[in-house]
């Protein structure tokens, strides 16, 4: 079962079109959410928790329709801009409120509080007033309030915002780890190497539209026409690079120390004609990758 379904789901405020006829099955696990400020991330997010309702198009999460749905939001696990709640409580106070108004019963919200805390890495601070927390601290209360009710679903709008790089792997970690728990999770975030350490598939949305979403690896073999970086590591590279030079799906050839560099608006034929190639052994290598193969290159290819 898909987790969100749209189709052709729109958005608009006035005459700005916030989202713009989406049609999209996410499937479980993690999914990264990205496009550049303005790209409709926050309006899709809101309106899969329900609190936008689309202005055209239909919109099923868990199989459910999420606007006017609170049943649905106990499967729920959101975590939204701005900034954390109830700054005048500790983060334990914060923590066992929320629990409360997820429909915990007092003890309920008390052991989960404590558990939430533990995960997010706030145990020792959780005597503290909201307000006396970093921006990090208070990304990561909001992370916890996520966590109490164990929701099958995570909408996770730029989580990781204002974190410092250990309290980001540690979050990242986190992520996985319900994944890995049989969760499934939508992220957002505008920092392309955390989005990559989670997951490589992605829904990129870009001026409200649906630019590609799937695997990494699937969207760049869709993109036949953009030229793709290969790189070979021989310990020869100039003798390597002769051989290619001619080949009608090379571009272009640049030799360094202990590699060969060939650009190619022909990835599959070249790989093709690659494996023949360097089968026979008199071409020796020890790597074939490709720079290219990656969220951020794909990122600057189709919003480019």
């Amino acid at each position: 079962m898909s987790v969100v379904e749209a189709t052709n789901l729109s958005r608009w405020y006035g005459s700005v079109i916030a989202v713009n006829d989406v049609t999209v099955m996410v499937q479980p696990g993690i999914t990264g959410v990205l496009g550049p400020n303005g790209a409709g991330k926050t309006t899709f997010m809101r309106m899969c928790m329900g609190l936008i309702r689309p202005s055209t198009g239909s919109l099923r999460i868990l199989d459910e329709n999420p606007w006017n749905n609170p049943n649905l939001l106990k499967r729920i696990g959101y975590v939204p801009e701005g900034d954390a709640p109830w700054r005048d409580r500790t983060g334990r106070e914060a923590l066992i409120l929320g629990g409360r108004l997820s429909g915990l019963s007092g003890t309920q919200a008390e052991e989960a509080a404590d558990r939430a805390l533990q995960q997010v890495g706030l145990t020792n601070e959780a005597g503290k007033k909201v307000d006396a927390y970093s921006r990090g601290m208070r990304q990561r209360l909001k992370f916890a309030l996520a966590l109490l009710h164990d929701p099958e679903l995570y909408i996770l709008d730029e989580p990781l915002l204002g974190s410092d790089p250990v309290s980001r792997r540690e979050l990242i970690h986190l992520i996985q780890g319900l994944a890995a728990q049989g969760k499934s999770v939508l992220v957002s975030t505008h920092i392309l190497p955390d989005l990559e350490a989670m997951t490589q598939r992605i829904l990129l949305l870009n001026h409200g539209r649906l630019m590609a979403y799937g695997e990494v690896t699937e969207i760049r073999d869709w993109l036949d026409r953009y030229p793709r970086t290969v790189r070979i590591a021989t310990p020869d590279p100039r003798e390597l690079g002769a051989a290619l030079w001619r080949w009608p799906t090379v571009l272009s050839i640049q030799a360094e120390e202990g590699a060969v560099l060939v650009r190619t608006n022909k990835p599959r034929a070249f790989f093709e004609e690659l494996q023949g190639f360097l089968a026979d052994g008199r071409h020796p290598f020890t790597s074939i990758t490709s720079p290219d193969d990656n969220v951020e290159a794909i990122f600057r290819y189709l919003v480019g």
